[in-house]
């Protein structure tokens, strides 16, 4: 008997399409999975900021800025100045030496045969120190330097300028003219535009440490912080001229003695910036890593700082990921 329903033919059949792999109802492994939740911004330029404003004492964010290490409430305050290193009508050198202290912030040579002797104390070089005496109870430096730039011209430009780091400089002490014997020195010739950049480095931990504003004295020699010395040899000898001229740049950041409110100065204390573990890190990275003197001004030197402060960043952020993956 032969069948109601007529056989399909299988040629008019539209063929199955393959499945595809892809477009599995399977639930895709988390490590592939894209969150929903956007990821937070990256905090690296907050970080390179925070290292800059403690290890580049010309950059924006070290005027007013202060310590990321969860300290008290302080004012931030910046001591800036500039002063004229003058020829020997004789000999034509002169030495000065410039001190992390912001009530007396230098010193002059007096030159002997081929021996300097440096005045009995340190000198107030302005700036705005009289503000700290006034208000400061205890204090801390969070950077410190000076642009050295010639004072003649084309015409009388001549002499050498030897640039040296020293970290335990003495008020009265000698020194053999034109040595460069110290821990950090440079050479170069005394000429027409002549700019070059000097920055200090903390020595040891001390130096993040408030101090009694009275243990600033102009005979003080315990500093905590590198200090410059500045020796012409040879230049003019035309008596008192001007062949040098020397910005000092010093960023503080002090308390108040609570209970005087006679100024009402203390409601300008601020409070301290959250504690940054990692820019503390890479700026100490930093002040171990790179050179006190830089060739050129503020411009070169703010440049070069910022570099440094990145290429810091970077080792310490690519060294803890890399003791966090050891650890797993």
């Amino acid at each position: 008997m032969a069948s109601k329903y007529p056989k399909k033919n299988k040629k008019n059949v539209p063929k199955r399409k393959p499945r595809n792999p892809r477009r599995s109802n399977t639930t895709m492994p988390a490590s592939r999975q894209v969150s929903a939740i956007p990821r937070n911004p990256s905090r690296r330029p907050n970080h390179v900021s925070a290292v800059c404003s403690i290890t580049d004492p010309f950059c924006i964010h070290a005027r007013g800025g202060q310590r990321p290490d969860g300290g008290p409430p302080t004012i931030p305050y910046q001591l800036r100045s500039v002063t004229s290193i003058t020829a020997s009508g004789t000999s034509g050198a002169a030495r000065y030496v410039f001190v992390p202290n912001p009530l007396f912030g230098a010193a002059s040579g007096t030159l002997a045969s081929t021996t300097w002797t440096m005045a009995a104390a340190w000198a107030n070089i302005g700036g705005g120190s009289g503000f700290i005496t006034t208000n400061a109870k205890e204090l801390r430096i969070t950077s410190f330097g000076i642009i050295v730039r010639s004072a003649m011209s084309a015409t009388t430009a001549k002499g050498l300028v030897i640039l040296s780091t020293d970290p335990a400089p003495i008020v009265g002490g000698t020194s053999t003219s034109g040595s460069m014997q110290a821990t950090d020195s440079c050479l170069t010739t005394l000429a027409a535009g002549l700019e070059t950049t000097w920055v200090s480095k903390p020595l040891g931990p001390t130096a993040h440490h408030f101090k009694p504003i009275s243990s600033f004295t102009s005979t003080m020699s315990d500093f905590d912080w590198s200090s410059c010395v500045v020796e012409v040899s040879g230049s003019d000898i035309t008596s008192a001229i001007t062949m040098l001229t020397v910005e000092y740049v010093l960023n503080v950041e002090f308390t108040v003695a609570t209970g005087n409110d006679t100024t009402a100065v203390a409601q300008l204390q601020r409070s301290p910036p959250p504690a940054n573990n990692v820019a503390l890190a890479a700026a100490a990275h930093s002040h171990s890593t790179r050179p006190s003197i830089i060739q050129g001004g503020i411009d070169k030197a703010s440049a070069y700082l910022e570099r440094q402060a990145k290429s810091s960043l970077d080792s310490i952020l690519s060294e803890g990921m890399s003791l966090l993956f050891a650890a797993l």
